[in-house]
C-alpha cells in the first residue's frame, strides 16, 4: 500500500517540495475517487511546505490549511502514513503562522516542518 507513494514520501521528507508537490499531483490526477481528496492534501501540504521554505507565509498558511482540511478525513493513517502524527506537527506551524500574522512578532520555525512518518 505504501509503495505506491514511497517517493512522494522520500521527496517531501528531503524537504524537496517542488518535486513532491509533482508526484502527488500526478497520483491525483489518476487516483480513484475515494483517493482524490487524500492525493489532493498531500499535493497542498507539500505546496506549503515550498512556500514556507521561501517565506512566502500567507501562501503557506492557506496551503497548509486547506491540506490539512481535506487529509483530517483520513486520519488516524492511511496509505501506511501515520497522518495524525503529521497533521499535528503541520497544526502547530499553522498556529505559529496564524499568530506572526496577528502578532507580527512570532518567528517563523521552518525547522518545525514535519517529516511524514509511517505505520
Amino acid at each position: 500500500m505504501y509503495n505506491q507513494i514511497e517517493e512522494g514520501v522520500k521527496l517531501f521528507n528531503e524537504q524537496d517540495f517542488f518535486a513532491a508537490h509533482d508526484f502527488f499531483e500526478n497520483l491525483w490526477m489518476t487516483a480513484e475517487s475515494e483517493e482524490r481528496l487524500f492525493f489532493q492534501g498531500m499535493v497542498q501540504i507539500s505546496v506549503g511546505g515550498y512556500h514556507l521554505l521561501n517565506q512566502n507565509y500567507k501562501g503557506s498558511l492557506s496551503q497548509f490549511k486547506k491540506g490539512t482540511d481535506k487529509l483530517k478525513e483520513y486520519i488516524p493513517h492511511y496509505k501506511g502514513i501515520e497522518l495524525e502524527i503529521l497533521l499535528q506537527k503541520i497544526n502547530y506551524l499553522i498556529t505559529n503562522l496564524e499568530l506572526y500574522f496577528s502578532e507580527g512578532n512570532i518567528k517563523i520555525e521552518i525547522e518545525k516542518i514535519p517529516q511524514i512518518e509511517k505505520i
